[in-house]
């Protein structure tokens, strides 16, 4: 039998709430930021802890580092690049703001630096919940759609889950792709991790990095192999018979001399069918983001999703360590 309760524990001026069990694993979510996954500690040996997640240790680091690294963020309404910050739909343009100094491209929709409302909190012997929200009122004619995002994560210790609502609070049909920025740790460098992948399918870039529409199929991870200094920054799009893909999930492993992280996600049809994975320079942690598509889904409309007025849609994905 465990206990649970929700802590508050601002980083510097941001609001971040610790979702905590009685042996101190505990979860932050960076509610003034994002609603970040920010922090997963488990009790490790020798009265230390093992830290999973990458995220912002100190208020300075936010707002110094969030803008390039989305670090744990929700990406909505649009994941990863939209093509030279505009796109076409049911014949009208629209045009976003390019928020990255380094391409002509909108990056990762709206709500990734935006403060998160909390809702509430449960708990019971098993694991606690705590409920966020965060609303986009659609007052920008580059997105003029206004809807509710909720997030909804349940922590039990050693596994954590997210379930990620989107209501359309408009009175039009709304255009909708959504990912989520998770960067994940083992104590060690990542070179010597083991990754492993389902079956899938690499979207081909072009010269501006955005999907070209072909496909092929990518190999390298399926069998398990360690990632050595291999630099990845892919969406991988999954099989519909991929294996492992166990009722409908996408599977991911990481595995290293301090234990085994097992990532899923929710891949029936309409949910996060894409992974992107990034490898950054310092080798310390490893982005693997759920996705619904591959980038530009706002243009290309591959997995766009459409919600009618008054709708909801739910995306779930989580991890296990062991």
């Amino acid at each position: 039998m465990s206990n649970y309760k929700l802590i508050s524990r601002p980083i510097g001026t941001v609001q971040c709430f610790v979702l905590q069990r009685d042996d101190g694993a505990e979860f932050e979510v960076l509610s003034g930021y994002g609603g970040g996954l920010n922090a997963w500690r488990i009790p490790a040996s020798g009265k230390k802890t093992l830290d999973l997640l990458f995220g912002y240790r100190e208020g300075d680091d936010i707002f110094k580092m969030g803008p390039d690294t989305n670090a744990g963020c929700r990406l909505a309404p649009y994941p990863g690049r939209t093509a030279y910050a505009k796109f076409t739909w049911n014949g009208k343009t629209y045009q976003l703001i390019n928020n990255v100094s380094w391409a002509p491209h909108a990056l990762h929709g709206f709500l990734q630096n935006q403060e998160w409302k909390f809702e509430r909190f449960e708990s019971d012997n098993e694991s606690c919940s705590a409920v966020f929200t965060c609303d986009w009122p659609g007052a920008f004619a580059g997105f003029p759609f206004p809807f509710r995002a909720t997030n909804k994560i349940t922590f039990s210790g050693n596994a954590y889950k997210v379930e990620s609502t989107v209501e359309n609070m408009g009175n039009t049909d709304m255009p909708y792709s959504e990912g989520w920025h998770p960067y994940y740790m083992l104590g060690e460098k990542i070179n010597d991790l083991v990754m492993t992948l389902p079956e899938s399918l690499l979207a081909e870039l072009d010269s501006a990095d955005l999907p070209t529409g072909n496909f092929h199929a990518d190999t390298r991870f399926t069998a398990g192999r360690k990632i050595n200094d291999e630099f990845i920054n892919d969406c991988f799009c999954l099989v519909d018979n991929s294996n492992p893909r166990e009722a409908g999930r996408g599977i991911v492993t990481l595995e290293g001399k301090n234990g085994k992280l097992t990532l899923w996600q929710d891949a029936r049809l309409g949910q996060y069918n894409a992974i992107q994975i990034y490898t950054p320079p310092t080798r310390e942690s490893i982005a693997i983001e759920p996705m619904t598509s591959e980038p530009d889904a706002l243009n290309h409309h591959r997995g766009l999703i459409v919600i009618p007025p008054g709708e909801k849609r739910t995306f779930t994905f989580g991890a296990e360590y062991k």
